[in-house]
């Protein structure tokens, strides 16, 4: 009998729980983070909150800069073999051969960070920083340096400056400081309306190194070759409730601008249309959100358009596993996925990691805190 009594209480109990975690949801701004229009557990009303992300992705899955490097040291030991007449026809074929290997091989870089405030008050506004930079590296090997390189074999004077391969690296900085407001309308009680009021700055890096100047600290280094743009600009952000799904409709960057690099490339800047969906419980979490109009193009960095699948799902009161996918229609780099684990105590304080992988030599990943300050 006492067996049959807990049998018959467990549904009572998971009930409970389930009703608890309804009544008491956990603030939560990273869903700001994603919509400016996601501000239902955007705020504790006793404390002011403090949100920080910050994400990184790497993919150099043809060892570029570390082939690049290589090669280059190989250049230097045939130019010195050839101060000591020790350089005979035929020893320049390895570097002939790791040049015309390293056509076309690139290497892409890609971050972003936000940080929110939202005060304890009601005010319907919060407080916002952010960044977001994606760059691409390319090496172009010149025909001409097969001939030059056999030249020099026959001659014995090896010059490395003579070559004609270089690497061209073209990359696109976003960085923000902006109010995010947030409001609903009488006529539409379950939509939620965002407007994020910015100052931008973009960057543009634009640069060429040649096969005799190669360094890897230089590939996407920002302190030359960069063209700056300071301009107000405006995201708007719209969520509709459905039961437990809700309908995202995000517009980037309203005000739009064409920017020329140090070298000349044009930059269209383009509003991003991205629209979404999510179903949350209090077991866990789905969103798919994806880019109806890419990222422009700029040089080297090609125009790509994201789709991503991320969930969560509550394994204890205190810890979740969280998981992604990431589709890219992208030149370059391939899809990616991720897995990671969260930590929530009470209402305020979440912390969260995750690797993101998609082979060898491309590794990345992402993290959070929100903490009460």
């Amino acid at each position: 009998m006492s067996r049959l009594l807990k049998l018959l209480l467990i549904p009572c109990y998971l009930y409970s729980c389930i009703a608890i975690a309804q009544h008491s949801k956990p603030v939560d701004l990273r869903a700001l983070d994603n919509n400016p229009a996601d501000a239902q557990t955007s705020r504790d009303p006793k404390e002011t909150l403090l949100y920080s992300y910050g994400e990184i992705y790497f993919d150099d899955r043809d060892d570029l800069l570390d082939k690049a490097l290589e090669v280059k040291e190989e250049g230097e030991n045939l130019e010195a073999r050839s101060r000591g007449l020790l350089l005979i026809p035929g020893d320049e074929q390895d570097l002939v051969d790791a040049l015309e290997a390293l056509d076309g091989a690139t290497t892409s870089l890609r971050s972003r960070g936000t940080i929110i405030l939202a005060t304890s008050n009601e005010s319907p506004f919060h407080y916002r920083l952010g960044s977001e930079l994606r760059g691409t590296a390319r090496f172009y090997y010149d025909e001409g340096d097969e001939n030059r390189l056999r030249f020099a074999g026959i001659t014995g004077l090896f010059g490395g400056p003579d070559l004609e391969s270089y690497m061209d690296i073209s990359a696109v900085l976003e960085n923000h400081a902006g109010i995010n407001y947030h409001f609903r309308l009488d006529a539409l009680p379950n939509t939620e309306f965002g407007v994020l009021g910015k100052i931008q700055v973009i960057s543009l890096l634009e640069r060429r190194i040649d096969y005799d100047d190669y360094e890897k600290n230089k590939v996407f280094d920002w302190d030359t070759d960069i063209k700056n743009r300071v301009q107000l600009n405006a995201d708007l952000g719209m969520r509709h409730t459905i039961g437990h799904v809700g309908l995202h409709l995000i517009v980037k960057d309203l005000y739009t601008e064409s920017l020329r690099g140090a070298s000349g490339d044009l930059y269209r800047q383009r509003s991003r249309v991205i629209a979404g969906i999510d179903y949350r419980r209090p077991w866990g979490d789905v969103q798919i959100m994806g880019d109806l109009v890419p990222r422009a193009r700029f040089g080297e960095a090609p125009q790509r358009r994201d789709v991503n699948l991320s969930a969560s799902l509550n394994v204890t009161r205190r810890f979740a596993l969280v998981m992604g996918y990431n589709y890219a229609e992208h030149r370059y780099e391939r899809d990616t996925g991720n897995a990671g684990i969260r930590y929530t105590l009470g209402r305020s304080l979440r912390a969260e990691i995750s690797v993101t992988a998609a082979g060898k030599r491309e590794l990345g990943g992402h993290a959070s805190l929100q903490l009460p300050l």
